[in-house]
């Protein structure tokens, strides 16, 4: 009789797990009164070098979360600012969400709307229950000057928009990202709101970034004589080379000319960040010899820039001028060279 008993009572069980009772192993129904978090997590072989710049996430609501009656989902009602998102958020089965993100980054791009929340990589953000676009910049710059458009095809014109976070020697670029609140996560990472796993009221999203070094570098070029003299302004020319593991990556000629002043400055960009910099003065005027230059130096921070610094004399033989014709004549086994300096207009 006990036997009948247990063999009942086992039965009764597994007929309740068949027909789909409230179950033990997950969550009850989803409930979109409960207060949500969202928090950041940069991919773990760029986290040590993105501490240093100090990264936040700015958070936009794109729709708030609309419960589906009978249904243990729910679903996405624009906000205003997204309101151009409306049609695509009423059929989330079709969406392509890379597609979407875009367009959202789209909109935050051009009508830069207040975000919701703005987050550091070390705390979380307090949110209701909805649909939210992320975009990480650096604390210490606005998300306007973080963003940067890049074609996608050389057909159709479109573009792609990013945010941008640079590190002393590396650039980091990032998608609009959009993710659901709260969150149901599948075993492929795949986060939907119709996904048959639990709710999830405490959201982690990895930052995921593209790395590339850095080619924003500045150099800065001083030049200062004791004295003007000559006809003709003096002019200066200088070669600069940058060069990493070996290879030149950076080559140029600038050219300075001094008129009214003793000192002048030429600047130099983009020189790739990590190379090592030499700066030649290569032409020093016609009537001035160079006393002092700067050494080979490495560009090691993108954000400080290298400054090189040239000091010439005057040598007073009135040959100074921004024309010389050279006259070679043989003279033995040797070459003697005559010089002609010309006046501006000659």
């Amino acid at each position: 009789m006990k036997r009948k008993k247990l063999g009942w009572i086992i039965g009764l069980v597994a007929l309740v797990f068949a027909l789909g009772l409230p179950a033990i192993s997950r969550t009850l129904a989803v409930d979109l009164k409960e207060t949500c978090s969202l928090s950041f997590s940069p991919l773990p072989e760029y986290a040590d070098d993105l501490e240093s710049a100090d990264v936040v996430v700015d958070v936009f609501k794109v729709a708030s979360a609309i419960e589906d009656p009978g249904v243990d989902s729910y679903s996405f009602e624009a906000t205003e600012t997204f309101e151009a998102l409306a049609p695509a958020l009423k059929n989330l089965a079709a969406v392509d969400y890379t597609a979407l993100s875009q367009q959202a980054g789209q909109i935050v791009a051009q009508s830069k709307p207040e975000p919701v929340a703005t987050v550091s990589v070390l705390d979380k953000a307090r949110l209701e229950p909805g649909l939210y676009l992320t975009m990480p910049r650096r604390a210490d710059m606005t998300l306007a000057d973080s963003l940067e458009q890049t074609m996608v095809g050389s057909t159709d014109g479109t573009e792609k928009v990013l945010s941008f976070v640079n590190t002393s020697q590396y650039k980091y670029t990032f998608n609009p990202s959009l993710v659901a609140l709260p969150s149901r996560m599948d075993e492929n990472g795949e986060n939907n709101t119709v996904n048959g796993t639990d709710w999830q009221y405490d959201f982690t999203m990895t930052l995921k970034a593209s790395q590339e070094p850095r080619e924003d570098g500045r150099i800065v070029i001083h030049k200062q004589v004791d004295a003007l003299g000559g006809f003709a302004p003096a002019m200066f020319v200088f070669e600069i080379t940058a060069e990493y593991d070996g290879e030149v990556v950076y080559s140029g000629v600038e050219q300075l000319v001094l008129t009214d002043t003793t000192s002048g400055t030429i600047e130099v960009d983009n020189i790739p960040v990590g190379s090592v910099v030499t700066v030649e003065e290569v032409y020093t005027g016609a009537s001035y010899t160079l006393v002092s230059g700067s050494p080979s130096q490495e560009l090691a921070d993108g954000d400080v820039e290298l400054t090189f610094d040239f000091v010439n004399a005057l040598v007073p033989n009135n040959n100074h001028g921004t024309s010389v014709n050279n006259t070679f004549t043989r003279n033995g086994e040797s070459w003697d060279v005559n010089q002609r300096y010309s006046r501006e207009g000659e």
